[in-house]
């Protein structure tokens, strides 16, 4: 019998080349299975922190003095690892290593193989901020520009105390009172300063302001009862803090007045320095009405003093001599008291 020398190799190849790929695919399945029981393995974290920093909030944080070299949650979890209060603004303070170091330790979602890289002692600076006395005297100036609305004024002296360093952020300030000019024109305030919506010091604020008007002065020296006219003052812009209140301001309101007492050449007229004439001098012949029930009797009489109306004034009866009290109702008009 004779046999085929191709279709014998053939034979013999076919099962080594398949027993050769089954081996191949076990090694494969004992390696994978090999692996799975192995713990999971961290990416590094690494932790490098700077000798000098400079931070901004009123605590700090692991990644305001740090560089921090980690993959996704991980390092935000890192970044915020708190080490404490910052210094007040604008001052230094000291973080020891040994400090840092268990501040990372303490956090048990770490994983152990995170590389620490810090001097012995760390140093931090709040970041601050100055207030110019000059950004306050604005500010101020701008809430008198509304107080006063379309008056001329000027903030003639200006002084703050207690203006310090301050964290960064947006400026505000608050009056503690809005009644801070007094009526001789001084200004005295608290103001609080507020930084980012939080009230961070309150500082003290005094000054003297000047409006200007124009108001009446005396044109010459003026005596007690003289009948005032439009010439007997002048009218110029001057302080009305320092001349006191109820300032005269139009000629009107002093023509046919009585001057209530003396006035110096260019003095203010104010209010209570005039009054109305009275309606019935001394010596005027008046009408003097008397009333009964069914009668009303008119008769002339001689005013023995000075009436304003309403006000009671002897009067005596031209037909009888005789004094009666009255009631001044009007000009040379007096009613008799029953």
């Amino acid at each position: 019998m004779g046999f085929s020398t191709g279709n014998t190799r053939e034979s013999i190849r076919r099962p080594v080349f398949f027993a050769l790929g089954i081996f191949i695919v076990l090694q494969g399945l004992h390696s994978w299975a090999f692996a799975a029981d192995k713990p999971m393995v961290f990416d590094t974290i690494q932790i490098i922190v700077n000798e000098t920093s400079r931070v901004k909030g009123p605590r700090v944080r692991l990644q305001d003095i740090s560089d921090i070299h980690a993959r996704g949650m991980l390092k935000e979890a890192v970044e915020k690892i708190d080490l404490g209060f910052s210094p007040k603004p604008g001052r230094l303070k000291s973080i020891d290593k040994k400090k840092i170091l268990s501040s990372v330790r303490a956090q048990r979602y770490l994983p152990e193989n995170i590389e620490i890289i810090c001097p012995e002692q760390v140093y931090v600076k709040r970041m601050s901020q100055k207030i110019d006395k000059n950004e306050i005297r604005q500010w101020i100036d701008q809430d008198l520009s509304q107080r006063f609305d379309d008056r001329e004024y000027e903030l003639v002296s200006f002084s703050v105390q207690g203006l310090e360093s301050y964290p960064m952020g947006r400026k505000e300030y608050q009056f503690d009172s809005n009644d801070y000019v007094d009526t001789r024109g001084r200004v005295s305030v608290f103001l609080d300063v507020i930084i980012d919506g939080n009230k961070e010091d309150r500082i003290k604020v005094n000054g003297e302001v000047a409006v200007y008007e124009k108001v009446l002065l005396a044109s010459r020296s003026l005596a007690r009862g003289e009948i005032l006219s439009k010439d007997s003052a002048y009218q110029e812009k001057k302080n009305i803090f320092e001349l006191g209140g109820n300032l005269i301001r139009k000629f009107d309101a002093i023509d046919g007045k009585i001057l209530k007492s003396n006035l110096k050449r260019d003095e203010a007229l104010t209010a209570r320095l005039v009054s109305e004439p009275p309606l019935v001098k001394k010596g005027d012949i008046i009408r003097l009405v008397s009333r009964n029930q069914t009668l009303v009797i008119v008769t002339a009489g001689i005013s023995k003093e000075d009436g304003f109306e309403n006000t009671i004034i002897r009067v005596e009866n031209l037909s009888s001599g005789k004094l009666v009290r009255g009631v001044v109702k009007g000009k040379s008009r007096v009613e008799v008291i029953q």
